[in-house]
This record gives structure tokens, sequence and C-alpha cells, in this order.
């Protein structure tokens, strides 16, 4: 009977994580091949200035997220910043080299994978204001394209790309919020 309870736990564990994460209007998380077309956005209730300064400052991301292993300045020359990350995703730390670069004039910070084993990561991440006037929007736009065989479903990728977005929204929150500057 125990032997069937556990089997029965087990199984149930796999049906949750292999649903795919529940995505908004204009979300989009699609795999062809090795490749993945991902756009994420999320509101966030602080004015663009601060969500900016956060985006500014990838190094610092690592004192307010868990997932964010590592966030470390290799280099910083103009706009464009290197940045070793190391990141807590499918179930083992994940080594990323990013260069990143900023556009203030345009609210862009442009992406793209120096070096990795897991992974290629090309894409930008884009501050709007919201609506309201108050908040700001963070539009998330990558391909991603696997340098690896990943030995789990689709689906499971799909929700580690999705909560690594949603950890970082989470880690620019608590960031403004510890420097003293939320609303």
């Amino acid at each position: 009977m125990r032997t069937m309870i556990v089997a029965a736990g087990i199984a149930a564990v796999l049906v949750v994580a292999g649903c795919s994460p529940k995505l908004e209007q204009d979300e989009v998380l699609e795999k062809k091949g090795d490749t993945f077309t991902i756009r994420l956005v999320k509101t966030i209730d602080e004015p663009m200035d601060k969500v900016w300064k956060a985006l500014d400052t990838p190094e610092q991301l690592e004192k307010y997220s868990e997932q964010y292993q590592q966030t470390k300045l290799v280099k910083a020359e103009g706009n464009t910043k290197v940045v070793d990350y190391r990141v807590q995703a499918l179930g083992s730390v994940q080594a990323f080299t990013m260069e990143l670069t900023m556009e203030p004039e345009h609210k862009v910070v442009k992406l793209r994978t120096l070096e990795s084993s897991f992974a290629d990561i090309s894409g930008e991440y884009v501050l709007k204001p919201a609506p309201d006037g108050k908040g700001t929007i963070l539009i998330y736009k990558a391909t991603q394209k696997d340098k690896v065989n990943i030995p789990v479903p689709v689906s499971v990728q799909k929700t580690a790309i999705k909560d690594s977005f949603d950890n970082l929204v989470a880690g620019i929150k608590k960031g403004i919020v510890a420097q003293g500057g939320a609303s």
C-alpha cells in the first residue's frame, strides 16, 4: 500500500512538472528544434528610472535573487558590461558569461552569450511605461539555442525559462526596496 501511495505521489509530481507555464497575453515561449523563441512581459509597480537603475547594475542581482547565485562584473567599458552568471536552473547551476549593452536613451538592454556550455542567448530587455503612468513594463525578447541535448521535456524547459524571468523580476523589486527606492 505504501509503495502505491509513493508511486502515485511521484506520478502527480511528474504530471505537474510536465505542464507548461501559464503565459499572459502577448507572451511567447515556443521551441522549434533546438531553439526557443521567447517574449515574456511583467509589469513592475515602480517608476521606469528605478527599474532602469536595477537593469543597469546586473552585477548586483545575486544580492536579491536566490536563483542568481553569482553575478560577477568581469568588464565594463562605456555602456557595455560583461557579467559572469551562475544561475540555478533545471536542477543544477548553469554558468553563463553574458555581454550586456545598455541603451539608456531607449531604455533597452541588449544581451548575448559570450560563453556557456548550455545555451546561446541573444535578445533584449525593453522598458516601457505602464498604462497607469506610474509603473514599468519589462519585456524580454530573445532566442535561446541549446548547445547540448537537454534530457527533460520541453514543458519543463519552458517552466525553467519563465521561472528565471520571474526570479529576475523579483530580484529587481527586492533590489529597489533594499536601495530604499520602493514607491
